[in-house]
């Protein structure tokens, strides 16, 4: 059980929440969603939506016909065990996610290769802080792009390098040729099913964005209908920006991503009542002075707290938060931004944190030395959560130990307690030593020092997973070639 200390409440509260529904439903019904996709028009029309060309419009009646059936919690299986995504469980995680760039130990930038995309996977299958896989950059450059589909290789390599489940990308028709975007997802599903020997359950999750305002492009909904249809949980997620692609009131942006976000959950709904979707959002501010979303800026948690509410009304499974900064290096500003962004996720609490991890650049860098980083983030929110243990069991032991001890006394006897061991986040990475600063930097180095060591110390010791015979040759029909067992 993980503690909900719904910290969101401080900023938005149930009358709040109350009157967002309300002009979200407004929205649903005098304005509507665009849906680029025929398929889910009909779905729509069967079900008695008002349908105008792409338009969908309806009203509060079918919304709770579709939340009715949205399971409040769900699990992703695969052959090492079970992955429990829900208010009760602890926030589930996936690192950094598909930038084209990253900022290499040397300080250097450049566009992701195949190779790189590998170590991040490796840094995620050996963390403690990271539940899920995925491909860190997309369509890398040296992939062989003359077959009709270069995207499904992408996702045998997270199946090569990790027993984690995998948090996936929608396919598209950049990396998908020769069969529609539907039958790739299906294709996906059905590899996940094959490779783990797992046929009637869920064994991914894949993000579905929407395209604000208030759209879905055919592509993402060729890929929900797919993922659907198997029985696959969505992530049906927004990422506006305030005053570009949402209204420049952080009001307007969170009844305009609500609207567009629980669209989406009733399409998934009316597909295939039951089937597991949760509410996502990473919208955020903008900057008007550069023209540019600014992932690090207040408002964007206040937006992000907004929908961990809204989610929690609609006892939906939410997704939300990210260890994201729009600092150029893991700097200071790095630093404040990403805890600031991940800290309602773990006190609000979201089920499901996408970029946990290593993000840089308002999403277009990711970075090894910030993933290192941004995982003791991750691990002193956790603490921050589980706050003080207060009892009258504990009382009495520790009344004894101050008597014992006496006015101007100490604590310091014997072996170190094991309340002190369990109570407190003794850290690897940020310093913790004092005395004469010049020797001590000079032996421990900055932390971008102390990242790269462990980076090199994570990639060197990680080995691959243990796979049968059957699933090597299951991915030795996707793999590239130089990835073949």
């Amino acid at each position: 059980m993980y503690s909900n200390r719904k910290f969101y409440e401080n900023y938005v509260s149930t009358r709040d929440v109350e009157l967002l529904h309300d002009y979200t439903m407004r929205v649903l019904k005098e304005v509507g969603v665009s849906f680029a996709c025929e398929e889910a028009l009909e779905v729509f029309k069967k079900h008695g939506a008002n349908v105008d060309g792409n338009i969908v419009k309806f009203d509060e009646t079918l919304l709770n016909k579709a939340l009715e059936t949205v399971p409040k919690s769900l699990t992703i299986y695969t052959p090492d065990g079970e992955t429990k995504i829900g208010e009760r469980f602890r926030p589930k995680t996936v690192g950094c996610y598909g930038p084209p760039t990253f900022l290499f130990e040397d300080d250097t930038y450049r566009i992701a290769q195949k190779d790189d995309m590998v170590k991040f996977l490796k840094l995620m299958d050996t963390s403690d802080v990271t539940d899920f896989v995925n491909n860190s950059a997309y369509d890398t450059p040296d992939l062989d792009k003359t077959q009709d589909d270069f995207y499904m290789p992408q996702v045998a390599m997270c199946l090569k390098y990790s027993k984690k489940p995998t948090y996936g990308n929608v396919a598209n028709s950049m990396n998908v040729r020769g069969k529609s975007l539907k039958q790739a997802a299906k294709d996906i599903a059905v590899l996940y099913k094959e490779f783990y020997d797992i046929w009637d359950k869920p064994v991914l999750l894949t993000n579905c964005c929407a395209l604000s305002p208030l759209g879905y492009s055919y592509e993402v909904l060729d890929n929900i209908i797919g993922l659907v249809e198997e029985g696959q949980p969505v992530v049906v997620i927004t990422c506006s920006m305030t005053n570009l692609t949402a209204p420049a009131s952080l009001m307007g942006s969170v009844v305009q991503n609500n609207a567009t976000i629980l669209a989406g959950i009733v399409l998934t709904q009316l597909i295939n009542p039951g089937t597991p979707v949760l509410y996502g959002s990473v919208s955020t501010a903008s900057d008007m002075r550069t023209v540019t979303c600014a992932t690090g800026a207040p408002e964007a948690q206040l937006i992000q707290m907004s929908a961990l509410a809204l989610g929690r009304y609609y006892q939906v499974p939410v997704r939300t938060g990210i260890c994201v900064t729009d600092a150029l290096k893991p700097d200071y500003q790095a630093g404040v931004e990403s805890f600031i962004n991940l800290m309602p996720s773990y006190l609000g609490k979201a089920d499901f944190i996408l970029n946990n991890a290593g993000i840089l650049s308002s999403f277009a860098v990711g970075s090894y030395e910030k993933y290192i980083m941004d995982e003791e983030i991750n691990r002193v929110l956790m603490r921050l959560n589980k706050g003080i243990d207060v009892s009258d069991t504990k009382g009495e032991k520790i009344l004894a130990e101050i008597k014992k001890a006496g006015p101007l006394g100490n604590f310091l006897s014997g072996r170190t307690p094991k309340e002190y061991r369990q109570e407190h986040h003794l850290t690897n990475l940020f310093n913790r030593k004092a005395g004469n600063p010049q020797p001590l930097y000079e032996e421990i180095g900055d932390i971008r020092d102390r990242a790269c060591k462990i980076i090199e110390e994570r990639v060197e010791s990680y080995k691959l997973p243990d796979l049968t015979k059957t699933q090597q040759d299951i991915l030795n029909r996707f793999l590239p070639e130089d990835e073949k067992f």
